[in-house]
C-alpha cells in the first residue's frame, strides 16, 4: 500500500454508504481497511442473497453472485478487504477482539445501541487496544433526546433544515434525491478520524468520535443557520437562483434535455456575457446592475433561455469559460463518468471487479504533496479476504479458518 496513511490499519464494522465510503476513502489514502460483514445479515447495500444479476451483467460469466456485483456496493468500498464474522456468537466476538489488537481505527455506522448489544463498546474495546480510535457514524449522535430515532438520509435532509431550503420559489420543502447527508457524514468522519490519528500519534492517546449525520448536515448549510438565528429570517427556496446575483440558473440548449449553468457575481463577468450574446442586453436598463438584473430576474432569465436555446451545450460553456462567464454543461451520470477533467486527475478511474469486470469509478477526490496513493482495489467480495487476513493477522492455519466457515462463524453467500 501506498499513501498518506500507509502503515495504519482499520477493523471496521461500516455498511451502506456513510460508513462504507469514509472507511473507503481512508483505505485509498492507504491504510489497511479490514471490513467484517455478517452474513445472516449482508449489507444493504450488496442487496438481498435472492436478487437477481443486474441486468448489464447477466452475459458476463464471471458475474455468478448478485451479492457481490451491486454496483451500491462496489462504488463505495474501494480499497478494503473482506472478512465475515457472525458476532453474535463467541467464536465469532472472540476473533474479533483478537483483530482488534491489530487495529489503529475502528468505524461503525450501526444505531447507537447495537455495538453495545454485542458486548464490545467504546470502553470495552479500550481494554483490548487502549489507543484504539472508535468513529461511530450515526443519525442523531450517541447523546440527546433523538439518540434512539432511526435515520437515513432521506430523513436527515429534512431534520437538518436541507430540505428546508431545497426547491423552488414559492413551492413547497424538497429533498434532493441523492441523500446527500450520508456523503457529507463519510467525508466528516474521514477528518474526524484522521485528526484522532494524528492526536494519537502526538499523544499516545486514542479517541471516541461521536458523529451526528444531522450536525454534519447541519454544518453544511450552517451559513443559513446563522442567518436565521442572528435575524429571525428564514432564507427562502430559490431553485437554482442566488439571493443576490443574476443571472444564475441553467438554461436550456439545444436538443433534448440540454442544459448549461451560467452565472454572473460581478459586472465584468455580465459584460463578457453580453457581448459574447450579442443580444443588445448592455443596452437594457433593466440590466444595467448587479440589484436590476436581480429585480428583473424571470426576464433575464427569459432572454437568455431564448439566446441558449439554440445553441450547442458544450461549445457554449466552454466559449463563456473562455472569456470569464462561470459556465458549465449539465452532466447525467453516464456523462460524469466520462468527464475529462475528472479522468485527468484520476477522480474516475475504471476499476476491474472479479465478478462485475470493469466500470468507472469515483476513486480519491483528493490529491497530495508528498505521497501518491496507489490505483484503488476493487470492492471486495464477501469473505474473499477470510483465509488471507486470519493467518496474517492471527496466524490462524487454513483448517482453522476452514472450521469457522464449517461452523458458520465466517463463510461466504447466503448462510446454511
Amino acid at each position: 500500500m501506498s499513501g498518506p496513511l500507509s502503515g495504519t490499519r482499520g477493523i471496521v464494522l461500516t455498511q451502506a454508504w456513510a460508513g462504507s465510503w469514509c472507511t473507503s476513502l481512508l483505505g485509498q489514502m492507504g491504510a489497511d481497511v479490514v471490513q467484517i460483514e455478517v452474513r445472516k445479515r449482508p449489507d444493504s447495500w450488496r442487496g438481498d442473497y435472492a436478487a437477481p444479476i443486474p441486468s448489464q451483467l447477466r452475459d458476463r460469466p464471471s458475474a455468478v453472485n448478485p451479492w457481490n456485483c451491486n454496483p451500491l456496493y462496489n462504488s463505495v468500498n474501494l480499497g478494503k478487504r473482506c472478512i465475515t464474522l457472525d458476532l453474535g456468537t463467541e467464536e465469532g466476538m472472540a476473533v474479533f477482539k483478537r483483530l482488534l489488537t491489530f487495529a489503529d481505527f475502528c468505524a461503525e455506522n450501526f444505531s447507537p445501541r447495537v455495538l453495545g448489544n454485542f458486548g464490545i463498546t467504546y470502553e470495552q474495546m479500550c481494554e483490548i487496544k487502549p489507543d484504539i480510535v472508535l468513529a461511530s457514524l450515526s443519525a442523531y449522535g450517541h447523546s440527546g433526546p433523538w439518540t434512539n430515532i432511526p435515520g437515513i438520509g432521506g430523513t436527515i435532509e429534512p431534520s437538518s433544515g436541507m430540505s428546508g431550503m431545497l426547491g423552488y420559489e414559492g413551492g413547497p420543502p424538497l429533498n434532493s434525491g441523492q441523500m446527500f447527508p450520508d456523503a457529507i457524514a463519510a467525508l466528516n468522519g474521514v477528518a474526524g478520524i484522521v485528526t484522532a490519528l494524528r492526536h494519537r500519534d502526538l499523544t499516545g492517546q486514542g479517541q471516541y468520535i461521536d458523529l451526528s449525520m444531522m450536525e454534519s448536515s447541519l454544518a453544511s448549510v450552517g451559513d443559513a443557520y446563522l442567518e436565521y438565528s442572528m435575524t429571525g429570517r428564514q432564507r427562502p427556496r430559490l431553485g437554482n437562483h442566488h439571493p443576490s446575483f443574476a443571472p444564475h440558473s441553467i438554461y436550456p440548449a439545444n436538443g433534448d434535455q440540454q442544459w448549461v449553468a451560467i452565472a454572473c457575481e460581478d459586472e465584468s463577468q455580465w459584460g463578457a456575457l453580453a457581448a459574447t450574446a450579442g443580444q443588445g442586453w448592455a443596452d437594457d436598463a433593466r440590466f444595467s446592475s448587479m440589484a436590476s438584473r436581480k429585480a428583473n430576474e424571470a426576464a433575464l432569465d427569459e432572454a437568455i433561455a431564448a439566446w441558449t436555446s439554440g445553441q450547442d451545450r458544450d461549445a457554449l460553456a466552454s466559449r463563456l469559460c473562455a472569456v470569464g462567464v462561470i459556465a458549465a454543461p449539465v452532466l447525467d451520470a453516464l456523462e460524469l463518468a466520462e468527464d475529462a477533467n475528472l479522468r485527468a486527475r484520476e477522480v474516475i478511474r475504471d476499476i476491474d471487479h472479479p465478478e462485475a469486470g470493469v466500470f468507472p469509478q469515483v476513486t480519491l477526490p483528493m490529491h497530495f504533496s508528498r505521497t501518491k496513493p496507489a490505483a484503488p482495489r476493487p470492492a471486495p467480495q464477501q469473505g474473499q479476504h477470510n483465509h488471507e487476513v486470519l493467518a496474517e493477522l492471527l496466524d490462524m492455519s487454513a483448517d482453522e479458518v476452514d472450521a469457522l466457515i464449517r461452523s458458520g462463524v465466517s463463510g461466504g453467500g447466503p448462510p446454511d
